[in-house]
């Protein structure tokens, strides 16, 4: 079997996050600074991170790891406006979530899932729902 090129692989997936650099694509996975620019130079396919990523945002792994297939029909599951049913607000919602995900710490994204079950119980009643069914 070939060896796969950990270099594509790790662009589909900043393309996949909607990020730019190595840093904010090891951001949004909770990973340091370095740790995307590791995977490039030592060429390891981050497997369980395309895993996550196909499971959080719907994209083929197919795609995601061999580049098979149509990009366009992967990723437009993975567009905000249609996750959003087409709401402004929602879309708007989605996006900052994506962005802070991508941009922030792994600190940050609890205090802001804190700050939303506070000011949403439904929030906290469905977090606390899902926990228990999986």
């Amino acid at each position: 079997m070939a060896e796969l090129d950990a270099g594509p692989i790790i662009d589909r997936m900043q393309t996949v996050v909607g990020v730019r650099t190595d840093i904010a694509l090891g951001a949004f996975f909770g990973h340091g600074s370095s740790t995307v620019s590791g995977w490039r130079s030592r060429n390891k396919v981050p497997y369980e991170e395309c895993v996550i990523l196909a499971k959080r945002k719907g994209v083929s792994l197919d795609w995601l790891i061999h580049g098979l297939g149509d990009p366009a029909a992967d990723l437009s599951r993975h567009r905000v406006g249609e996750e959003a049913g087409g709401d402004e607000r929602m879309q708007r919602l989605h996006q900052f979530l994506d962005h802070w995900a991508a941009t922030r710490t792994d600190d940050d994204r609890v205090w802001l899932e804190m700050q939303l079950a506070r000011a949403v119980p439904e929030y906290a009643e469905w977090v606390a729902a899902r926990a228990k069914s999986g």
